[in-house]
């Protein structure tokens, strides 16, 4: 079967696929042609965008139908080996996303396969062509400082996953898997300057369990015998500073590459006596960063206007190890990062994890089909409100079932005899009604999953909203509790008094996509009270605050980073703070309490703080330099508009900024919670140093 050699497929459809994409329309001579996913809406989606042909739900499908002349695995981890195996046994070129397996055997079985196949294949580890590392790697092999003589690297990254409590995530699965994620980044840099890692010694810090016999290593401290260079590697993650820095000492002088800034400068010296030469050193040194500054700012803005091509350093190191692989196809070239390099990578963490980390000693959770003989099912029930919930109703006696996305690693509550686990998307009709097939009370704490556009939001928010609504009413049930937000109701005006009546915005369609989408989700679910008797009560929380929270709430401002938050108005009004466990607590009462099916009931607590004062506090409980910066409303709809204009004149096609929106993001209206205290009986923490401490002071360094 003759194929053509230049269409490429991608093997999975999830985010990372559409950066391949996009790089794939930048190189010449080769195209999108198939996506294989499982989930075929995700697979259209991704085609549609990018123009691919063919859709296949198997690898077997794609590779039998001559439509694949190379492929990019980009399925999950655990997929790449057995994915890779099979295209590049087909004789089919394969660039494989990092790493390039989840044990060392696996990539040993791989590199026989490519071996024995004499087909390219190659690992995209992509940071050894980040646009610094480029510069970095020139000057190492043109001896510009003379020959390297050692090499460190400080890896201090942030973790999203991490903060948020998300411990689903494949990294969090085994206690090597955070290297496999993340530590094979600046080890690729490391053996690409300093030659192969030939043997080394690690020192793990202090693990936290993440779930029962589940230890996770944020920190370890690895010195590494390479090939050409001794080189030295501080690796941390979940930090709050972004620090990426390699420094390769030679003869004279030293490189230095920053991978967070996008900089490459050195220290270098000059036939002047020391006092002379340090201040000439410096000021060469201080240029070279000065100037790298200026045109990394002036290359965003030539970007943004869409004046020059996508320029951030991730997606240039991106779109250069992908050139590279197909290079290297093209031109039968050795690949530079093939699967050799790759297994590499992954033997050394395995080997690191071996040595230093302790293996898990976790049971899995058991999962069961349908919350039958239980008292109530949570949907969306292992995020930081929902395991508050699970707790309360535990506490209580009752038979709880939980239904997730995904079940693994979960904290300990999770393993409790009265707890059974579901797995299941609440977008999916047929998944949730096979959970809650039995359940009396259904607790939806779930949203759907998210998305860039509107239709993605309101399919997402609203949509499963009413796949919800709509299965409980088919099975009887006999309470819905649907777990909004104060988002989709209107909180600009400071003269208004909020109660449980006040409906949702009633100018949704002028408001942001997720307010917007929480409006009209609650405006339907009470139209099929209205219509059909459907049994629903809505508690929308205020801004939710405490154990397992963030301690960056988006309601108080924008976080450009942790330390800087820039408020939706000067920060002095007091707003709508609620902790976790008050909402908790306000929902067991709401499972239990007669005559309020088609009732709504907002939740906010009497203990209450502006952003700024907030800020402040959470400054001084985290010894963090912490900074609220009031703003004007009227100049972020102007700063808001700008970003508009330059978007629609580059053509973009984005929905003209709302007012309206961000004048509610303020939230300068008045909340009365005395209905849900009277119906619900609901008593939240009112005393305000109470409060401090539940929600403040728990982020101290000595609590955490």
């Amino acid at each position: 079967m003759s194929r053509n050699t230049n269409a490429v497929c991608l093997v999975g459809a999830g985010y990372i696929s559409g950066i391949h994409a996009e790089a794939l329309t930048n190189i010449p001579g080769v195209f999108v042609n198939a996506i294989v996913d499982p989930n075929r809406e995700a697979a259209v989606a991704l085609a549609d965008k990018w123009g691919a042909k063919h859709i296949f739900t198997s690898a077997e499908e794609a590779i039998a139908s001559g439509q694949v002349g190379r492929t990019h695995i980009l399925a999950p981890p655990q997929m790449h080996k057995p994915l890779a195996e099979q295209f590049i046994a087909a004789k089919i070129p394969t660039l494989i996303e990092k790493p390039a397996g989840v044990s060392a055997d696996e990539c040993r079985a791989l590199l026989s396969t490519v071996e024995s196949s004499g087909t390219p294949a190659g690992v995209n580890q992509n940071f050894v062509y980040h646009p610094a590392m480029v510069k970095m790697q020139d000057l190492l092999r043109h001896a510009k400082l003379g020959r390297l003589q050692y090499v460190h690297c400080v890896y201090n990254a942030p973790l999203r996953q991490l903060a948020a409590g998300q411990f689903s995530h494949w990294m969090f699965q085994q206690p090597g898997n955070i290297l496999l994620e993340q530590a094979v980044h600046p080890l690729s840099q490391i053996a690409a300057i300093a030659g192969d890692i030939l043997n080394f010694s690690a020192i793990a810090g202090k693990p936290v369990d993440i779930a029962p016999g589940m230890p996770f290593y944020d920190s370890a401290q690895i010195n590494l015998q390479c090939a050409r260079a001794p080189a030295q590697l501080s690796f941390a993650v979940g930090k709050s500073f972004p620090f990426w820095r390699i420094s390769a000492v030679c003869d004279d002088g030293v490189i230095i590459g920053d991978f967070t800034q996008n900089k490459i400068y050195t220290h270098t010296r000059t036939r002047w006596l020391d006092p002379v030469d340090h201040a000439i050193s410096g000021l060469r040194t201080a240029v070279e960063i000065a100037m790298q500054s200026v045109q990394g700012i002036a290359n965003y803005a030539l970007a943004t206007a869409r004046l020059k091509p996508r320029s951030d350093p991730f997606y240039k190191s991106m779109e250069s190890s992908i050139r590279a692989f197909h290079d290297a196809v093209d031109t039968g070239k050795p690949v530079r990062c093939d699967v050799a390099f790759g297994a590499r990578l992954v033997e050394v963490c395995e080997e690191i994890a071996t040595r230093i980390f302790v293996k898990s000693s976790a049971h899995p959770v058991k999962t069961v089909q349908s919350a039958t003989e239980c008292d109530v099912i949570v949907l969306g029930g292992t995020g930081f409100i929902g395991r508050h919930v699970v707790q309360n109703l535990v506490a209580g006696g009752k038979r709880v079932a939980v239904m997730a996305r995904s079940t693994a690693t979960l904290p300990e509550i999770y393993h409790h005899a009265n707890v059974s686990l579901i797995r299941g998307d609440v977008s999916k009709a047929d998944d949730v009604a096979r959970a809650i097939s039995g359940a009396p009370i259904v607790i939806n704490l779930a949203h759907g999953g998210g998305g860039a556009s509107w239709p993605a939001i309101e399919a997402a928010l609203v949509g499963s909203a009413r796949v919800v609504a709509q299965a409980c009413l088919a099975a009887g049930v006999k309470r819905l509790l649907h777990i909004g937000s104060i988002a989709g109701l209107y909180l600009g005006d400071d003269a208004e008094i909020i109660t449980g009546a006040t409906p949702p915005d009633r100018q949704a369609d002028n408001r942001g996509d997720y307010a917007r989408a929480k409006a009209l989700a609650d405006r339907m679910l009470l139209q099929m009270f209205r219509d059909k008797k459907l049994p629903v009560v809505i508690l929308r929380p205020g801004v939710v605050v405490g154990e397992g929270s963030s301690p960056f709430h988006s309601g108080l401002g924008f976080f450009n980073n942790d330390q800087h938050c820039l408020g939706w108005n000067n920060g002095n009004n007091s707003l709508p703070f609620v902790l976790a466990q008050d909402v908790a607590a306000a929902i067991i009462s709401a499972c239990e309490a007669e005559g309020i099916e088609g009732k709504c009931y907002n939740l906010v607590g009497g203990a209450q703080m502006s952003a700024r004062n907030y800020v402040a506090a959470l400054g001084a409980a985290m010894q963090r330099p912490l900074c609220f910066h009031g703003q004007s409303t009227v100049k972020l709809q102007a700063v808001e508009i700008f970003k508009w204009l330059v978007k629609r004149a580059t053509g973009g096609n984005t929905g003209f900024p709302s007012y309206r929106d961000l004048l509610s993001r303020g939230m300068m209206a008045r909340f009365d919670c005395s209905d849900t205290r009277r119906d619900l009986n609901w008593r939240p923490v009112d005393d305000k140093q109470d409060f401090i401490a539940r929600a403040i002071t728990i982020f101290t360094p000595a609590t955490m």
